[in-house]
């Protein structure tokens, strides 16, 4: 079954087109990337399968659900979790207690509440072992560098067991050392099968990470495909180097 399907999907505030008539299918186990500059609709088209802005035009799919809008709350019972773009680590608390966040979705664990609480600590600690950093889960968030934090963020994500994972920029500001390490651990989570939605405007990591990928300018989809072949694509060069930048490297 189709893991997530965008049909004509629009996010307008305004006169502003954000998102303007995206179309995707995402199947299981594959990681789609989406590609672009800022300002291309990316990180709205995402918002918008989070549901947490409206759709203008358009309809959502999630596992066969569909609907024009559904609440993030509605979006995470379909087994749908997410990360974003800035860290949201609570300092307060330690790595383990900020993925234990995340094993609250509704219907997760069915179990009386004392052993409710040993599945959600053992599926916390299953999901830091996947990310590796099982070792630092008595550590609190500031202890840790930039690259282990955001990892601690998608630990927190798939202790929910989801069946999409949506990352926004994951390896935004990392050096190349930490953007390796997300990345092998994203390849680690789809090589378990888990389906994920990649927005990045890093070509590298594009390329290195996404079995597809849909490159956006302007709201709307301007190429689509294998990733090498996406990113030599005249359009995608002028979004990112402009015109004149992009008939160069095209050889014109």
């Amino acid at each position: 079954m189709t893991v997530l399907e965008l049909d004509d999907v629009a996010v307008h505030f305004g006169g502003v087109r954000a998102v303007d008539g995206v179309s995707l299918r995402v199947e299981p186990g594959r990681i789609y990337g989406l590609l672009g500059p800022n300002g291309s609709g990316k990180s709205t088209l995402l918002a918008a399968v989070s549901g947490l802005v409206p759709l203008t035009r358009g309809s959502i799919t999630y596992a066969g659900l569909s609907a024009r809008r559904h609440s993030p709350a509605e979006v995470a019972r379909s087994g749908v979790a997410r990360t974003f773009q800035t860290v949201r680590l609570l300092a307060d608390l330690t790595v383990l207690e900020n993925v234990l966040l995340g094993t609250d979705r509704p219907g997760r664990f069915r179990a009386a509440r004392r052993g409710r609480a040993r599945a959600q600590r053992a599926a916390a600690m299953d999901a830091l072992t996947r990310v590796g950093l099982d070792g630092s889960a008595d550590r609190r968030p500031a202890e840790l560098s930039y690259g282990m934090q955001r990892r601690v963020e998608i630990a927190r994500a798939i202790a929910m067991s989801p069946h999409l994972l949506l990352l926004d920029e994951p390896v935004a500001g990392m050096n190349r050392e930490e953007r390796a390490e997300v990345r092998d651990v994203l390849c680690t989570l789809r090589g378990e099968g888990l389906t994920q939605l990649l927005v990045e405007h890093d070509v590298q990591m594009i390329t290195d990470t996404c079995d597809e990928v849909v490159a956006m300018n302007s709201g709307t989809v301007i190429a689509r495909g294998d990733p090498d072949d996406v990113v030599r694509e005249p359009a995608v060069r002028e979004a990112y180097l402009g015109k004149r930048w992009g008939r160069r490297a095209d050889g014109g």
